[in-house]
């Protein structure tokens, strides 16, 4: 390690503590979290810097009954020799740490991570639609089979959407972005109407009210895409770049009406829907599943949707071990 790295990571520490003291005090204010947030967001040595004052913190929390225990009065059969002043640059150091440990004792640790907001896991059953109505005024309708990850944070409102299917209601927010990490995309909204389907090779987001931006994650790949009301953007899992489209948009949130509705979709990304609507998995042979349908197929029968697709494609229903098979 050279001695330019030392300096930094001492640096960012020092700066770590009087940040800790700054908004574990009794009169820290919204301006200073915000301060802290951009300071912070200025490298990840400040960040691991903060997060490990953070841990120092929550020891001393666990640890307070001991140190206290440690700092009792000595015996009177103690001979106190004459206290060494430590240089200036420690004797700060230990100051500002003794000071934070105290703060510390009194604030509670982790007011960080607080501020980014709890992780909520919401999670649906094959067939179990869920509305999920978040704080901040935002709806969410979970389709079956899904699950995603929410954190509504002081300054941003973020979302992790696994295998999911759900439409988003936004409430306008400009001061908190709302932002959707889906597969290698990510989804920005201040307020709008939009719905998100991925599964295991693409994500389609469809946009019914207001203007989403998408990007590649990290900031790799194609420039932001800024869909606008009767658009979709079909992007498969690691391709560069995405497919945009005018729709009908209404037809992206059919599902939630209980109908499935198809413009030239193919076999498979329909059974991969209807494995979201039913309990008993809907399996598809390779060669069938490319094919293309359109059509509106009610979803409230496992067995009459099934039979829409079979009849449409000339296919055979068989149930094999608990699955229908379609070949």
């Amino acid at each position: 390690m050279s001695g330019q790295d030392l300096e930094t990571k001492e640096g960012a520490r020092d700066e770590a503590v009087a940040w800790l003291l700054r908004v574990q005090s009794e009169t820290a204010t919204a301006e200073d979290w915000t301060a802290l947030a951009d300071w912070l967001e200025g490298s990840e040595a400040r960040l691991a810097a903060f997060e490990e004052a953070e841990l120092i913190a929550a020891d001393l929390e666990l640890r307070k009954a001991e140190i206290a225990q440690g700092l009792m009065p000595p015996a009177s059969n103690v001979v106190n020799f004459p206290k060494r002043t430590p240089a200036p640059a420690r004797r700060a150091w230990i100051g500002g740490l003794i000071t934070a440990s105290l703060a510390v004792l009194v604030g509670g640790p982790a007011l960080w991570t607080a501020s980014q907001g709890r992780s909520v896991t919401y999670e649906t059953r094959p067939g179990e639609t869920r509305r999920i109505d978040l704080a901040d005024g935002t709806r969410i309708t979970l389709d079956g089979g899904s699950k995603l990850v929410v954190r509504l944070g002081w300054r941003k409102r973020q979302v992790e959407m696994g295998l999911a299917q759900a439409s988003f209601d936004v409430a306008k927010d400009p001061s908190r972005p709302f932002v959707i990490g889906v597969g290698d995309q990510r989804v920005r909204v201040v307020g709008t109407e939009f719905n998100i389907r991925r599964d295991d090779k693409s994500v389609r987001v469809t946009v019914r009210r207001g203007v989403v931006e998408v990007a590649q994650r990290g900031g790799q790949g194609a420039a932001p895409v800024r869909l606008t009301v009767g658009q979709e953007l079909r992007h498969v899992q690691g391709a560069p770049g995405s497919e945009i489209r005018r729709v009908a948009p209404d037809g992206a949130f059919a599902w939630a009406q209980g109908q499935l509705v198809a413009d030239n979709e193919t076999l498979g990304d329909i059974v991969a829907d209807l494995n979201r609507r039913f309990s008993t998995p809907v399996r598809i042979s390779p060669q069938a599943a490319a094919r293309r349908f359109s059509g509106v197929i009610a979803l409230d029968d496992e067995d009459v949707a099934v039979q829409v697709l079979a009849r449409y494609a000339g296919l055979t229903v068989d149930r094999v071990n608990g699955e229908i098979v379609l070949r």
